[in-house]
């Protein structure tokens, strides 16, 4: 078995990284993801890899139940158990949930995917979102996370697709060279999606033999039957008045500046490939210098502002049901 991605998991701080995944998933979608992963108001989830626990929170939402008043432990209905292995995702998610008063809905363990604590059948239903992705060895993963699910019950993996270039459109801002971010936005998200990327599996120590676009088969290979493959997107305006003001403010600002020091990383580990392909110091510099003038824009002109950026992607759910 290889473990070997497991130590760069275990001491990640991306917590925003994380967090800013709640707004892929809408109350109006729910029907939907518990209809595709098995899942009713009382069911018993696991959500494995979970990080924050931004998926488990979306999906324990919906619940009916939580922790049975004078039972240690005990279920009155439906519950999300989420692991991670990261210790500081977990403490993090614990405190997420608490502001957020989903407490008795969801619990969020500390575990190593390989070698779960859980009991064999004891989950209704198993998911993940992009976990099984950034394992070493998937297949392994994968078959530890159908060995605690009951027989009868769906194990599923929700997929961000990285094979296509993200719907971004970063707004009609009236700041100097903001039509010029477009382009510069839009030159490097293709190089890195379609060159740099190949990459990433290495760097990260990912399975170069199962890519997501073979989940189908690794689900049957795992022994799981009834397969199925469903495609869902997302998209999220930033100017939507139906959002409260603060939330998209904010999420704007940390995804800007997320996304800084997120390019200055890929850059620098791919920078020969971004060469290669037309993508200079000078570009990349100045790509960061627009981005850092949008910020300031949206910390002091956001409330009134009607530049309508917004960001979508393409995912997908594979789906197995255990025999």
């Amino acid at each position: 078995m290889d473990k070997s991605g497991n130590q760069i998991w275990a001491n990640s701080l991306n917590y925003k990284g994380f967090e800013q995944r709640a707004y892929r998933f809408t109350d109006e979608m729910r029907p939907m993801f518990y209809k595709w992963l098995g899942i009713d108001g009382r069911s018993h989830v696991l959500d494995a890899g979970c990080g924050t626990g931004v998926f488990g929170r979306y999906l324990a939402g919906g619940l009916t139940g939580g922790l049975a008043s004078g039972l240690t432990g005990g279920l009155a209905g439906g519950h999300v158990t989420g692991f991670d292995i990261n210790k500081g995702f977990i403490d993090y998610g614990r405190e997420r949930l608490n502001e957020l008063s989903l407490a008795d809905k969801m619990t969020l363990e500390l575990a190593d995917g390989y070698n779960l604590h859980y009991a064999d059948d004891m989950f209704d239903a198993v998911t993940n979102y992009t976990y099984i992705g950034v394992l070493s060895d998937p297949v392994a993963g994968l078959r530890e996370l159908i060995r605690v699910c009951k027989r009868g019950g769906t194990v599923s993996c929700v997929v961000a697709s990285n094979t296509l270039p993200a719907v971004w459109w970063q707004g009609d801002y009236p700041f100097d060279g903001a039509d010029e971010l477009q382009n510069l936005s839009a030159a490097e998200n293709e190089i890195f999606c379609r060159y740099a990327q190949r990459n990433a599996t290495a760097v990260f120590h990912q399975s170069a033999e199962w890519g997501a676009l073979r989940y189908p088969r690794l689900l049957h290979e795992c022994g799981l039957g009834r397969i199925i493959l469903r495609p869902y997107a997302y998209a999220f305006n930033y100017s939507d008045g139906e959002i409260p003001l603060e939330y998209r403010k904010n999420l704007l600002c940390d995804e800007t500046e997320s996304e800084i020091e997120w390019l200055a990383s890929r850059y620098e580990e791919h920078k020969s490939i971004y060469n290669e392909h037309g993508f200079h110091d000078k570009d990349f510099k100045r790509m960061t210098a627009l981005l850092e003038a949008k910020a300031e824009y949206v910390r002091n002109r956001f409330e009134n502002d009607m530049s309508f950026e917004w960001r979508g992607g393409y995912n997908f759910i594979v789906a197995g049901v255990k025999s």
